[in-house]
């Protein structure tokens, strides 16, 4: 039987991804500076990474546990595989490449150019002022009233409408009415 807890969002973590993230901070406080700069750490995770065995945790006792073990058992395996990433990357420290984007972030950055546009459009028509700006906070704060608004509207706009076409009705109904009796007469 499913539980709540078993309802939310479910994660794993690969623990030694940050143990290797930490030491290569560690190791690059050694660097100079503008070396630094030019040094694509992703690259040397990656590197480093695949020279390492996972360490997989998908609970909070899950993660301490699989952190002491990478700590214990692995700590200079982990520093020997970032130093040779290290020294992998700094031969060409300036190489030109495509990093994969995650689809959670190119989904993010789809919804920030959607919110965008979707404020460009309220500024033109002059819901929002142009000093304002559109934030995920705000939003339901701006578009709720306006669709209230809109169903009201929508709703006077259908009771006038069917009020005209019901007094047309009735009209057409006389009239018709009328006519049928001078045609029986």
């Amino acid at each position: 039987m499913e539980t709540l807890l078993d309802n939310r969002a479910k994660i794993h973590l690969n623990i030694m991804e940050l143990l290797v993230q930490e030491e290569i901070e560690n190791q690059l406080k050694f660097y100079p500076k503008k070396l630094q700069t030019y040094i694509n750490k992703v690259e040397v995770a990656t590197y480093a990474l695949n020279r390492l065995p996972p360490l997989y945790a998908s609970s909070a006792i899950g993660k301490e546990h699989q952190r002491r073990t990478g700590q214990r058992k692995y700590k200079s395996e982990i520093t020997l595989a970032v130093r040779r990433a290290l020294a992998a990357i700094e031969r060409d420290p300036i190489k030109k490449s495509v990093p994969l984007i995650s689809e959670t972030y190119a989904q993010y950055e789809l919804a920030k150019i959607a919110l965008k546009k979707l404020e460009n459009l309220l500024k033109i028509q002059g819901i929002i002022s142009n000093n304002r700006q559109l934030s995920w906070n705000n939003l339901y704060n701006f578009l709720y009233p306006l669709i209230t608004k809109e169903k009201t509207t929508d709703i006077e706009n259908k009771n006038s409408e069917f009020q005209s076409l019901t007094y047309v009705s009735k009209q057409l109904n006389q009239e018709l009415s009328e006519h049928h009796n001078l045609f029986e007469s």
